[in-house]
C-alpha cells in the first residue's frame, strides 16, 4: 500500500490484515495500542492482545521529517530500509543481542519486531541507580562481532578470481549502506553545530559565554573535531549501528538487546564504541548528583560505571582479536607465511586495536560536547531540575569531552582515559 502515516487508531487496521500477525495474535478483539517513541525521529507503537499479553509486538514507522523539529526539517522515509537491513545483519551475527523482525514494509517505511517487554531502556534505569551486571560483556560481544565480521579484516576471503584476498563483498556492503540523510544529521549535529553559535543549539542557562567560547573558539579543538568528522564521512571500515548509546540498549539482569540501528552505515570502526563510552562518561558525571538525590553516596555507583566502561573496551579488544586470529587460522593468508610472520600479524592486530581506540576516544569527547551544547540532550543531566547543579555537571562534561578530543592521539589505554575523567570529576 502507498505510504500513510499511522496513528494509534490506524495501527490496528493495518496489523490485523497482515498474515504474519495472525500467527502471533490469536484474536484482534481486545488489542491495546500505545505510542512510546522518544520523540526524536520515529513513531513507535506497542501492540498487545490485552486478553493474552504474551501476544505483543513493536511497530516502528519512519515519518518524512525530523520529529523532534517538525515538518520544517524533511527526511527521506527510506531510512527505515537501513534499519531493517541492519537488524537482519546484526541478527545473523548476534542473534541473542538484537530483537527478531517479524515483518517489514518498505512502502509504509515500517518494521514490526519482537517486543522486549521483559527489558528496559538502560538510560532511564541507570538514572535511578540500577546496575546491569552483564551488559558490558554483552555489549562488547556485539561490538566485536559486528565490527570485525563486517570489516575487510573479517570479510576478505578466497574466490576463484582472487584466490588469496577478495574484498568485493565488503565493497558491495558499503554501497548498500549509503545512509545519506542520517549520516548528514550526525555530521552536523555531532561534529558541526555545537562548535559555533548555531540556531539548533540549546544550553543550560547557567553556562556562560566563557564556557561556550572555551569550546567554540578553541582552534586546536575545532581542527581535531573537523578531522574526526572527515574520518566519519570517508572511512568506510565496518558496519556501524550509528547511534549506540544507553538509550538504544535494553536489558535486564540476565539479557541485553541492542535496538534502533536506523543510523546504520559503513564508517570508522571506533565510532560506535566512542558513542557508547561518551554516553557512559556522561552517566558517570550525572551520578555525582543523582546518587545523592537517591540518598546514596555516589562512589559505589560511579565506580560501577567506570568499571563498565573499562570492561566494554577490554572485552571488545580480547574478542575482536580472537575473531581475527580464528579467521587467519582458517584462511592462512600468505602474507604471514614466513618465519617472522606470526610476530608481524600480532603487530598488525595491536596497531589496528590502538588506532580504533584513539578514534573512539576522540569521538567520545565529541559526543560529550554535542550532548551538552547541541540539540537532543541526555536525560542523565538534562532532566535534573536544579539548573545550578545541571550547569555544573554540563561544565564538567565539556571539560572532560574537550580533554578526550585533545589528548586522544596520545592515549594508549582505557585506564588513562578514565584517569582524565576522575581528575576533572573525582570519584567520590
Amino acid at each position: 500500500m502507498a505510504y500513510v502515516q499511522l496513528t494509534e487508531e490506524l495501527v490496528l487496521d493495518y496489523v490485523k490484515n497482515l498474515e504474519p500477525m495472525k500467527k502471533i495474535f490469536s484474536s484482534f478483539d481486545n488489542i491495546g495500542i500505545k505510542e512510546v517513541g522518544d520523540g526524536n525521529l520515529n513513531y513507535v507503537y506497542i501492540v498487545t492482545n490485552d486478553s493474552n499479553p504474551v501476544e505483543t509486538i513493536i511497530l516502528k514507522q519512519a515519518v518524512p521529517f525530523l520529529r523532534v523539529v517538525g515538518e520544517s526539517w524533511p527526511l527521506d522515509i527510506e531510512r527505515m530500509e537501513f534499519e531493517v537491513m541492519a537488524l537482519r545483519q546484526q541478527y545473523e551475527f548476534c542473534p541473542n543481542l538484537v530483537p527478531e523482525i517479524y515483518y517489514a514494509d518498505n512502502e509504509m517505511s515500517l518494521v514490526i519486531m519482537q517486543n522486549l517487554n521483559k527489558h528496559t531502556i538502560i538510560r532511564g534505569e541507570m538514572n535511578l541507580g540500577k546496575k546491569f551486571p552483564k551488559m558490558p560483556d554483552h555489549v562488547s560481544t556485539f561490538l566485536a562481532e559486528m565490527l570485525f565480521r563486517s570489516s575487510d579484516w573479517g570479510m576478505a576471503g578466497k574466490t576463484e578470481k582472487w584466490p588469496h584476498h577478495d574484498t568485493a563483498s565488503k565493497k558491495e556492503m558499503v554501497e548498500k549502506y549509503i545512509n545519506k540523510d542520517l549520516c548528514n544529521l550526525t555530521e552536523n549535529f555531532i561534529f558541526s553545530y555545537p562548535l559555533y553559535k548555531s540556531d539548533t543549539n540549546t544550553y543550560t542557562p547557567g553556562l556562560t559565554e566563557e564556557d561556550l567560547a572555551d569550546i567554540q573558539e578553541d582552534n586546536e579543538l575545532k581542527v581535531k573535531i573537523a578531522l574526526i568528522r572527515y574520518k566519519f564521512m570517508n572511512n568506510a571500515e565496518a558496519l556501524l549501528h550509528g547511534d549506540l548509546h544507553t538509550g538504544s540498549i535494553m536489558a535486564n539482569e540476565e539479557e541485553t538487546y541492542i535496538i534502533d540501528p536506523e543510523f546504520a552505515f559503513y564508517g570508522p570502526a571506533g565510532f560506535d564504541i566512542g558513542l557508547l563510552l561518551g554516553n557512559l562518561f556522561l552517566a558517570y558525571i550525572a551520578q555525582s548528583y543523582r546518587q545523592i538525590q537517591l540518598g546514596n553516596k555516589p562512589y559505589d555507583y560511579r565506580k560501577w560505571v567506570l568499571d563498565a566502561i573499562a570492561e566494554i573496551w577490554e572485552g571488545f579488544t580480547v574478542k575482536y582479536d580472537k575473531l581475527w586470529q580464528e579467521k587467519e587460522e582458517k584462511d592462512k593468508y600468505p602474507m604471514w607465511d614466513y618465519p617472522g610472520g606470526k610476530d608481524a600479524f600480532k603487530m598488525l592486530r595491536e596497531a589496528e586495536n590502538l588506532r580504533i581506540f584513539k578514534d573512539a576516544i576522540g569521538i567520545a569527547g565529541s559526543v560529550m560536547i554535542r550532548r551538552t551544547l547541541g540539540l537532543a540532550k541526555v536525560s542523565d543531566i538534562a532532566d535534573i531540575e536544579d539548573t545550578v547543579a545541571r550547569s555544573a555537571l554540563d561544565r564538567l562534561a565539556l571539560k572532560i569531552g574537550k580533554q578526550f578530543v585533545l589528548k586522544a592521539d596520545s592515549l594508549n589505554s582505557i585506564q588513562e582515559v578514565i584517569a582524565i575523567a576522575k581528575e576533572i570529576s573525582p570519584l567520590q
